[in-house]
């Protein structure tokens, strides 16, 4: 045996029993979801929107996707009747830039935005996919329905010592429009 492999050898066993001996204090990451009331109260402005257009850029060396909204109601402050939302990620020519939970809309989807004021005077919506709600239509009714973006996803599990936050799933929408109502009619820092 050579003097390199040698030490290859004793570098790998080292590396190992260290791995071995971190691993029970590793833990895996959670994140807590927010409230409504939560939600509510770090939003600037609260739409029901359609969206128009994409239109990916570069900026500050990322690719952001610039979403352009109809505004069709405003629920939380004074939105113009259209809006460009900064969401980071998107496809600039042949480069890619996917950020896990940056929510995505194509031209004609309807959703409730949670928004707030980002840098440079950019709009962006508060805390991504839980600040996103998809709109869509019951085929058999004909009633609208919010599902929160982050409804599907395990990572957001609430601890175990907080009270648990159930994603919005498939609420109607006159509910949920009642609830937000409810979460502004809160004094703030009392939610």
């Amino acid at each position: 045996m050579t003097m390199k492999t040698l030490d290859a050898s004793i570098c790998a066993a080292v590396c190992g029993i260290f791995i071995v001996l971190m691993a029970p204090l590793l833990r895996a990451a959670t994140l807590a979801q927010l409230s409504l009331e939560q939600l509510v109260d770090a939003a600037h402005v609260i739409v029901r929107s359609e969206a128009v257009s994409n239109l990916a850029v570069w900026h500050d060396g990322e690719i952001w996707t610039i979403t352009t909204f109809r505004v069709e109601d405003n629920w939380k402050g004074r939105a113009p009747q259209q809006i460009q939302v900064w969401i980071i990620g998107g496809q600039a020519g042949r480069i890619t830039s996917y950020v896990a939970g940056a929510p995505r809309f194509r031209p004609g989807e309807e959703a409730i935005l949670f928004l707030e004021a980002a840098r440079d005077r950019e709009i962006s919506i508060t805390a991504w996919g839980e600040g996103t709600f998809r709109i869509r239509r019951d085929a058999r009714t004909g009633e609208s329905r919010v599902t929160q973006d982050t409804a599907a996803l395990p990572e957001f599990a609430s601890p175990a010592k907080a009270s648990h936050q159930d994603p919005i799933r498939d609420w109607p929408i006159a509910k949920f429009k009642e609830r937000v109502a409810q979460a502004l009619a809160i004094p703030r820092g009392a939610k």
